[in-house]
């Protein structure tokens, strides 16, 4: 097959969409089924390592060169299918028609939480995604929870709509070397006992009743610090504010974002993992820790019933007595601990990069052939 890719989230420094669209696009090319990629970016590719043919041209405006170049990539190569797997698409129905399309939905946040948005993300995502999908032959989701919120709140064929999991990078699974062990803690001056939270700094990652339940918790545990790992993200004033203004504040570390080898020990070294946002369309971390052997709290509904399963320590993210109450289980319950470590790296395990890639061209093999995406 001929597939044009968007691969304007193949960034240094990327996370969250980014990583999904690097370890997809690594792993259909581990299928090996001659498949040829038409990687298309409005940015230098020189970070894109995987094979296929590079298509630009650079432009400082992603949304412009996706409603422009992108579009006539799409005219003029005419590929068995175009996919872009960050929610947008160029919208004219004249590129459409060039050749099926496949969208990827990463989530609902910005209908269901839109108080965690800036106004100007809220308003064009949600102007924008339904006119876009009508227009999609298919839309894959990253877990059910996502499907079900989807399909209820835009009116979308549910044929078209395809839920496919996420995974860890199988290099989380590989144990972390003491040596580098060793260096990270040495590098980031870590204690010996530390609690994780792994995600971009914006309203919905839920970190302002973390640093608050942290505070509650840290008097009894002045040995233990709170490190917070993930770069800026958008509306941080609130946790800005809650550092800086937090009794806790000589046990909370803000890292920022760090590279992935140095996120894999801190991840393996930590006491565990704490994930109480408040709503994920999938929610890589929580399976990123699970397979590094870490502990994992975790909120309660969106996705995370499907990600975590049994395997976490489960939350409401609303109530910051019972995230205190978590976190003491934690600190204090080794038995509990190592019952979720265990459980936890069974669960990763249940999940690959390569069963994602294979149901992924399945269904760009389906509309490639003019079926649905599933029959239901």
């Amino acid at each position: 097959m001929r597939i044009l890719v968007d691969v304007t989230t193949w960034v240094p420094g990327r996370t969250g969409i980014g990583l999904y669209t690097e370890r997809l696009l690594r792993a259909l090319v581990g299928l090996d089924r001659g498949d040829e990629l038409l990687l298309a970016s409005n940015l230098a590719t020189d970070d894109v390592d995987v094979p296929g043919r590079r298509l630009g041209p650079q432009m400082p405006l992603r949304a412009l060169w996706m409603q422009t170049a992108m579009g006539l990539h799409v005219a003029r190569e005419r590929p068995d299918v175009a996919f872009f797997p960050n929610y947008v698409a160029p919208l004219a129905s004249t590129y459409a028609s060039a050749c099926p399309t496949v969208v990827t939905v990463h989530d609902m946040a910005v209908f269901l939480h839109p108080e965690t948005f800036t106004f100007k993300k809220r308003v064009l995502q949600r102007r924008l995604l339904p006119p876009l999908l009508r227009h999609a032959k298919a839309i894959v989701t990253p877990s059910e929870a996502t499907r079900t919120d989807l399909l209820r709140l835009l009116p979308v064929d549910p044929r078209r709509v395809v839920a496919i999991p996420l995974a860890a990078d199988p290099a989380y699974m590989t144990p972390v070397s003491a040596e580098s062990q060793a260096t990270v803690q040495r590098k980031f001056e870590l204690p010996d006992r530390y609690l994780l939270a792994v995600s971009t700094l914006e309203p919905r990652k839920n970190l302002v009743r973390l640093i608050e339940a942290f505070e509650q918790v840290w008097p009894d545990h002045q040995e233990v610090k709170l490190i917070l790992v993930g770069g800026k993200g958008w509306r941080d004033d609130a946790i800005a504010a809650a550092l800086r203004q937090s009794s806790a504040r000589d046990g909370i570390e803000a890292f920022g974002y760090v590279e992935f080898d140095e996120l894999r020990a801190l991840y393996a070294g930590a006491l565990a993992m704490c994930y109480p946002s408040l709503y994920e369309g999938f929610g890589l971390p929580v399976i990123e820790a699970m397979a590094c052997g870490a502990p994992v709290l975790v909120s309660r509904g969106s996705s995370l019933d499907e990600v975590a399963g049994d395997a976490a320590l489960q939350v409401d993210p609303l109530d910051t007595q019972t995230i205190v109450s978590g976190i003491r289980r934690l600190l204090d319950e080794p038995e509990l601990r190592s019952q979720l470590a265990r459980r936890g790296l069974a669960q990763a395990q249940t999940f690959s990069w390569a069963r994602t890639a294979e149901q992924t061209r399945e269904v760009f093999e389906r509309v490639a052939g003019g079926a649905m995406p599933q029959e239901i």
